[in-house]
């Protein structure tokens, strides 16, 4: 064997070593988010993007993925069975996760969830045709109405407010679908229903292909029954769409909402978790310049908003260090 030969093996030897040691270093990080036509999956997107971009500035090896998933209410059971590190879920459902109650009655109490940060507000969208008489929560009474797909938290959502309403779905639609965030718009457009109820952010895919596509309009949703629920329930908030957020809006749309929240399960590494929370807040102005869905957020407030589990160690050193919590 020439020198030349064994150099050349003992450089492949080492640059193996080197990259098994890189591998075995290597962390990686999967968040859940829900439908594609939503704002959770964009949203994980942009998370992962910053974190992915921040390995050589912040000296971590972590690589971050994004998960289509059934959404809130799936991803908070998929994290207390630890089947997922990472979940969004609207407020409303991390308090009920972390409770054991509502939807979790049968699993439990989550003493394994953490919070991480929270983003823009889920506004509770009622999205219908012109022309189908539609004005308010009360005269989607009769109509074919898709609640959302099974499982996720539209459909448990709007469960809820029918109860509030003293109603149930079998009794006050004339038919209840279970199209996905990818779906419904088609099929409001297509006629084969006559509105979908969908929380999620102003401006998410799903309700600008409804407007763009055909006469769809988003009504309001601000009566006495919205009113009590804010009055009983902390992290329900008010929310107005501006005028001229979709086509044809020419008026504000006031609605209601919840902070759309960043968990983990509690033994998700605090290092990736730390890491995870740096590269989103350290440049917070830039990584709302990623989607107009962020505009109204508060670097001060998406640290603590809608928080109902107790900070993942991870966040809440990174809280910490800057400032954001003492």
């Amino acid at each position: 064997m020439g020198i030349f030969t064994k150099f050349v093996v003992a450089a492949g030897m080492a640059a193996a070593t080197a990259t098994g040691a890189i591998a075995q270093d290597r962390q990686y990080v999967n968040i859940g988010t829900a439908g594609i036509g939503g704002g959770y999956y964009p949203t994980g997107g942009f998370i992962c993007n910053v974190l992915n971009k921040s390995r050589k500035a912040n000296g971590h090896n972590i690589r971050c993925t994004v998960e289509s998933t059934g959404g809130s209410v799936a991803n908070m059971r998929s994290i207390q069975i630890g089947d997922l590190e990472v979940g969004i879920a609207m407020s409303a459902w991390q308090f009920h996760s972390w409770h054991g109650s509502d939807q979790f009655t049968e699993d439990g109490k989550n003493e394994d969830l953490r919070f991480l940060f929270s983003l823009h507000a889920d506004a509770a969208h009622i999205v219908t045709r012109a022309g189908s008489g539609i004005e308010d929560f009360r005269s989607l009474e009769g109509k074919i109405v898709n609640t959302g797909n099974a499982g996720s938290g539209s459909e448990a959502q709007v469960y809820e407010m029918l109860d509030r309403y003293g109603v149930s779905a079998d009794t006050f639609f004339k038919q209840e679908t279970k199209l996905t965030s990818k779906e419904q718009a088609q099929a409001l457009c297509d006629g084969k229903i006559d509105a979908f109820f969908y929380p999620t952010a102003v401006g998410a895919a799903s309700i600008l292909e409804a407007t763009n596509t055909c006469d769809a309009k988003v009504i309001s949703w601000n009566d006495d029954v919205v009113a009590a629920k804010m009055e009983e329930q902390p992290f329900v908030i008010p929310v107005v769409i501006p005028a001229g957020t979709y086509k044809g809006q020419d008026a504000e749309v006031v609605s209601w909402g919840t902070p759309a929240t960043i968990n983990a399960h509690a033994d998700t590494p605090e290092e990736v978790v730390y890491y995870l929370v740096k590269a989103v807040f350290d440049d917070f102005e830039s990584f709302k310049a990623q989607s107009p869905m962020f505009n109204a957020v508060k670097i001060e407030t998406a640290a603590t908003a809608g928080r109902t589990a107790p900070y993942h160690p991870g966040a809440e050193r990174y809280f910490r260090e800057v400032g954001l919590i003492e």
